[in-house]
């Protein structure tokens, strides 16, 4: 009897070590979006390599009408980094090792947290680390951006407006995860826009199509000229000298472009700022443009923001992972 009381015994406690290891691998992260935890010596952070690490951390976010960091950064040194640190959800270790050959980078996921990205980087100096910093400035911030961007894109795909993704894969055949909140819509040919509708914090999605034959989706001069065009026909003001276009600069457009590799299609990144033609109004525009070769079409998905007395970093990243939820219905 004593014996199978021991069995028993052990057994409890055995698989109450099994859950408590369980536990540990789901540990919900931490973490304002883009907030990110720098864990870096004082010397370093206070060197050129520092200077080079604020200029890409704290820079400003690409395409939008005033300067909002890229990210909210907390930093500490290696000695103060303990309990309270592990399981913030963006973190990046910085270490000088002289007897390191060349810079080294390396990324782990969900090793306290979930989920939870850690970057590494280590050089030789801190002269070593600036140099390389000022050559893969982009590569650095991406990996922090895109796995936020994944985050909220699987948020959204657990919450989201079914009506918009209704009403897009009637339209054109595709299904997106917008913001919830994302009540009105409208379809034109070709065309659906959905918004919220508010005076402040308002967010769209525009989702337009047309022939891949004789046109060149992924150059600049190709989408303003079709971008101008589609928003003049669908996104009108409350005169008829009134109508959506991309904001210009002594005649230039301000839209900034990035080829990328999205979910392993070919993709044009556009970020820039649209203003309402003698409307006043206007703010910060994202938009994704592929080939979908299989049906003869360039297929364009945009977020577009108004709000013009708030920050709009969170919002247009909230609308960029909506974006990358598009995907083509299965038949």
């Amino acid at each position: 009897m004593k014996k199978w009381m021991y069995m028993m015994l052990s057994a409890v406690v055995l698989c109450g070590a099994c859950q408590t290891e369980k536990e540990k691998r789901i540990v919900s992260s931490k973490g304002l979006p883009y907030e990110l935890l720098v864990v870096v010596d004082p010397e370093v952070w206070n060197s050129a390599a520092g200077d080079s690490l604020r200029d890409i951390l704290e820079g400003p976010v690409p395409g939008l009408p005033q300067n909002e960091a890229m990210f909210r950064l907390v930093r500490v040194a290696p000695r103060h980094y303990d309990r309270m640190y592990v399981t913030m959800r963006n973190k990046l270790f910085v270490r000088i090792d002289p007897e390191q050959a060349h810079p080294l980078v390396g990324m782990a996921r969900d090793v306290e947290a979930v989920p939870q990205i850690e970057v590494t980087l280590v050089a030789r100096s801190a002269e070593e680390l600036a140099g390389w910093l000022g050559r893969n400035k982009d590569r650095l911030a991406d990996a922090f951006v895109e796995s936020e961007l994944k985050v909220e894109a699987a948020r959204l795909r657990r919450k989201y407006s079914r009506k918009v993704s209704d009403e897009l894969n009637t339209l054109a055949g595709y299904t997106l995860c917008a913001p919830a909140d994302i009540k009105a819509s409208k379809r034109g040919e070709d065309f659906l826009w959905a918004g919220t509708n508010r005076n402040e914090k308002d967010y769209n999605i525009v989702f337009y199509s047309y022939p891949l034959a004789g046109a060149q989706p992924f150059t600049p001069e190709e989408f303003v000229r079709k971008r101008d065009s589609v928003m003049k026909a669908n996104i009108p003001g409350s005169t008829p000298e009134q109508w959506m276009t991309t904001t210009r600069q002594d005649g230039h457009p301000l839209v900034t472009f990035r080829q990328r590799n999205i979910d392993g299609e070919n993709t044009l990144e556009a970020r820039g700022l649209w203003e309402m033609r003698k409307g006043g109004i206007g703010g910060p525009f994202v938009s994704l443009v592929r080939a979908d070769s299989a049906d003869g079409r360039v297929v364009v998905c945009e977020g577009f923001v108004y709000s013009p007395r708030t920050n709009k970093r969170e919002l247009v990243r909230t609308l960029e992972a909506s974006l990358r939820t598009l995907a083509k219905e299965k038949k």
